[in-house]
């Protein structure tokens, strides 16, 4: 199934971007947050697009020593890599995908970021690796990305993270096998916000939502209860030393057809396949972080690195299975505010 592909490091133009954050297009400042206003252009030039994936994918797998192997899974839509990093060599696997939603940009370029300290020779990327094998997609909607869409863009346009029942787009039975192949214990999606959200009962700016249940407690173990909490609090804890940073939690869901909520549940598969008897993840939570308008790039991509970084950590180490969850309940849901209102 695995096609590893040669991928040759021919630019440092990615590189540059990872190591020096970039300002983003500002709209004007109106209450209610930073949003898109009518009729605003918004530059996409300093974010990653799919040849600087590539390019980047490729440089980071040269540098690696070895440690680094960068494959595709399939193509998209419009004929483009489904490509995926995976480093480690631990016996539980971590699955960390982003851009699902092609419109949702900085995600791509801040799990670049932490694929290239996983391939570092520091003490946290060496015991990350020897505990766990780290499956990175960097791009998992190219097409959709190139498009600046939401959804995939060929043969129709579908929203990928909601077609692990029907598998209706090449992309999505691609990464259903890999996800089967792989059998990741742990699962970490990372999202950008569409609105304008404040946290609930207060005029607070939202800038962070931890979505720990994409189905109902009732659907899942309470071993995978217990442990989305466990990656819910890592985050949140790893980010309240970060700064100002207003966390709340992604209010309350229960879609059976999402990527994150079918690996928890397991009892789909693409037509010509067997659905798995008895899932192999244990935990999958995703992240959603404000969107255009922040003071930079960085910014934005610092709230994706930062906790993905602790939860990594703590996947590693074991902490996931005696971590305080104490403080779960008390975190404050997130709701939709008036983008540009008062």
């Amino acid at each position: 199934m695995r096609r590893i592909l040669t991928l040759t490091a021919v630019t440092a133009l990615l590189a540059t971007g990872l190591a020096t954050p970039l300002a983003s297009a500002q709209p004007p400042h109106r209450p209610g947050g930073p949003c898109l206003q009518d009729q605003q252009h918004v530059s996409r030039a300093s974010v990653a697009g799919y040849d600087d994936v590539v390019r980047e994918l490729g440089r980071i797998e040269h540098t690696s020593g070895g440690l680094v192997d960068v494959a595709s899974t399939g193509t998209s839509g419009e004929g483009r890599e489904l490509l995926y990093a995976t480093v480690g060599e631990g016996s539980k696997t971590f699955w960390l995908q982003a851009r699902i939603h092609g419109d949702e940009l900085h995600s791509t370029e801040a799990v670049l970021q932490i694929l290239d300290r996983l391939a570092s020779g520091s003490p946290w990327a060496k015991q990350v690796r020897e505990e766990l094998t780290v499956v990175v997609i960097p791009m998992y909607n190219p097409d959709g990305a190139e498009a600046n869409i939401r959804q995939s863009a060929t043969p129709t346009r579908t929203d990928l993270n909601r077609d692990w029942e029907n598998f209706v787009q090449p992309e999505s039975p691609a990464f259903w096998r890999l996800w089967r192949d792989t059998a990741p214990t742990y699962a970490l999606d990372l999202h950008h916000m569409s609105e304008a959200p404040v946290v609930e009962g207060t005029d607070d700016l939202n800038q962070f939502q931890i979505g720990a249940r994409s189905i109902s407690p009732s659907r899942m173990t309470e071993q995978q209860w217990r442990t989305n909490r466990a990656m819910a609090m890592v985050s949140v804890d790893a980010l309240s030393g970060y700064g100002p940073v207003n966390v709340a939690k992604y209010p309350d869901i229960d879609i059976t057809n999402a990527v994150l909520s079918r690996m928890l549940m397991g009892g789909t598969a693409p037509a010509g396949e067997q659905p798995v008897a008895e899932t192999p993840t244990q935990g999958a939570i995703f992240y959603e972080v404000r969107s255009v308008g922040q003071k930079s790039n960085g910014q934005l991509e610092n709230l994706f690195r930062i906790p993905a970084v602790a939860v990594l950590q703590a996947a590693a180490s074991g902490e996931l299975a005696t971590y305080d969850l104490s403080g779960y309940d008390a975190i404050p849901y997130g709701e939709r505010g008036n983008c540009g209102g008062m």
